[in-house]
């Protein structure tokens, strides 16, 4: 748990129990089955709560609020809530992720923050890629714990990154609009994820959406967190890991497939994010699924 002993505590059993709860070094997801109600909640940590459906009523710092499906509640160290009693039976629908300070902090001065972190407005909307890295480090961490620290904490600055940027706090730089940028960004990605399986550059990405390429090196790792590199060789190993547990096609081909140079060169970076080979990989998950079967 490390530094989230304290909020753990204030979760009573009964609920903490039925859920789940993922710990990485600077990073907590919850995904609760019900509201902690009438509890007032002082938050020591970058608190943030997706709706998946409308919650109850909530008091925030004095005030109330009523949260919709779809909403992003950002609350800073500080910040205190209380939860209302609802009159919905059916299980709560929302995850709750907390960021340690200190880790959200330097993230924030690494993006081009100035001032201190605080966001201007409780209530903002959840992206698609949000979810998408929330995802990515739950998978991480219930199959391989902490077994590949590069990917822990690239999954981390990731989930910080886009709750800044979906907390409408990502630091723009003189003369390039926020939208212009993020524009880009999406245009390289796409880029990216269409051709990673050939030996795309930070060129042909560069050129196939009309910016220069020293401007792409730029901007890229400010907006993801990454990169173009980095990025390329991550579609390839979501690729790769596919590919290992729904298939069992050769080393050889896994590596033609997705994009890498041969099979030595498949297994050397798959070793370096999942900690075990990709034969190793395999089997594993195979012996899992007969397990589950059994």
């Amino acid at each position: 748990m490390r530094g989230f002993d304290y909020f753990v505590e204030k979760i009573p059993p009964s609920i903490y129990c039925k859920g789940q709860a993922i710990f990485s070094e600077h990073v907590a997801v919850f995904l609760p089955d019900s509201y902690v109600v009438d509890c007032k909640m002082e938050v020591e940590e970058y608190h943030f709560v997706i709706f998946f459906e409308t919650p109850p009523l909530v008091t925030i710092n004095g005030c109330q609020y009523q949260f919709k499906k779809g909403s992003l509640l950002c609350l800073a160290p500080g910040d205190d809530i209380l939860v209302h009693p609802g009159d919905r039976q059916a299980p709560a629908r929302y995850m709750t992720v907390c960021v340690l300070p200190d880790f959200m902090a330097g993230i924030y001065l690494a993006l081009g923050g100035t001032e201190k972190l605080a966001f201007d407005a409780l209530d903002n909307k959840y992206s698609y890629f949000l979810l998408e890295a929330l995802d990515a480090l739950i998978h991480e961490v219930v199959h391989h714990g902490d077994a590949s620290p590069l990917m822990l904490a690239s999954l981390e600055n990731r989930i910080a990154i886009q709750l800044i940027r979906d907390g409408k706090l990502t630091p723009s730089w003189p003369g390039e609009s926020q939208p212009y940028l993020e524009s880009i960004i999406q245009k390289a990605c796409k880029y990216i994820e269409t051709y990673y399986t050939s030996n795309i550059t930070v060129k042909d990405i560069s050129d196939a959406i009309f910016v220069s390429p020293s401007y792409m090196q730029k901007i890229f790792p400010r907006m993801v967190g990454k990169t173009p590199h980095q990025y390329i060789m991550e579609c390839r190993h979501r690729k790769a890991r596919e590919m290992l547990e729904k298939t069992k096609v050769s080393m050889e081909e896994v590596a033609r497939r997705c994009g890498f140079v041969n099979s030595s060169h498949l297994s050397t970076t798959f070793k370096q994010i999942e900690g075990v080979s990709p034969l190793a990989y395999r089997k594993a998950h195979l012996q899992a699924e007969d397990e589950l079967k059994v």
